[in-house]
């Protein structure tokens, strides 16, 4: 089995592989050449610091890096690492975390995050085995059911914004790397942007994909527990095609945020746990 670098290679070279490799992954993913290109896209696929596993000449696994800023430090980023069926049980995944991990230390990154499954031992194992190590429970809800919002809160759907228009980021704990302000506002098509104002008071925010991921909700302090953000709400439920909201990475922690979603009839899908490791 060789490592390489991915720089020459493009979404759509990656695409049969991708597939291959979470056919059987404990959710399987199988997106679109189309939805994988949005979500590299997304999350700030570097090429040049990712790395691939050939055998025979064909791409057998991936290790996929972006290098988002946090809290001051670029780091290294795994947005998603994969091995086909045929070319698991020979290094694959410990050949390439190594050709990464030297290939960010050249340009002086020294720490590294990702996220597993809750339940994939498999991969738990394995990534722990390279020195990552857990630091937080991420949890994914979805909600189904029409949304009643107590209290009645005039929403403004805001048809052309600029990022520079959202609130700062103010919220009860660190975004996952997914839900950061980088990654959001490399979003294709844009996030739609939902508003409650009094006056020029902004008292709410709301970001969402087009397909109803809810990316980021706030409420301005003094203003809370008074049906602004089940307002907002069912607003972006209206926008969506099936009525459905989807709430990923919702740090374990926020319990106020874990509250209102229940309160809505939220109903917990997953969690996924974020792993980090620094290197010497």
């Amino acid at each position: 089995m060789n490592f390489a670098p991915l720089s020459e290679l493009t979404p759509a070279d990656l695409h049969p592989c991708f597939l291959a490799a979470f056919s059987d992954y404990i959710v399987p993913a199988q997106p679109s050449l189309e939805s994988l290109s949005a979500m590299l896209s997304r999350r700030g696929w570097q090429p040049a610091l990712s790395a691939g596993a050939w055998m025979d000449g064909q791409l057998a696994g991936f290790w996929l890096t972006a290098t988002p800023d946090i809290d001051g430090e670029t780091e290294g980023y795994c947005i998603a690492a994969g091995v086909a069926p045929e070319g698991r049980r020979q290094g694959a995944l410990t050949g390439m975390a190594g050709l990464v991990t030297a290939l960010l230390a050249e340009g002086g990154i020294r720490r590294q995050r990702l996220e597993v499954i809750d339940g994939n031992q498999r991969a738990q194992q394995a990534y722990a085995a390279l020195g990552f190590a857990i630091l937080r429970r991420l949890d994914c809800y979805q909600i189904q059911e029409p949304i009643a919002a107590r209290g009645y809160w005039p929403v403004t759907i805001h048809a052309e914004h600029a990022a520079a228009d959202w609130p700062p980021a103010n919220l009860a704990y660190p975004p996952a790397v997914p839900n950061r302000r980088e990654s959001l506002l490399r979003a294709e098509p844009p996030l739609r942007w939902l508003t409650v104002r009094r006056a020029d008071a902004l008292l709410g925010s709301l970001l969402m994909s087009s397909d109803g991921e809810i990316v980021e909700l706030q409420v301005a302090p003094g203003h809370r527990r008074q049906g602004i953000a089940g307002s907002l709400l069912r607003a972006g439920q209206q926008l969506t095609a099936n009525g459905r909201l989807s709430f990923n990475n919702v740090d374990s922690r926020d319990l106020a945020l874990i509250s209102l979603l229940l309160r809505h009839q939220a109903a917990y899908r997953l969690s996924q746990w974020e792993l980090g490791k620094a290197s010497d």
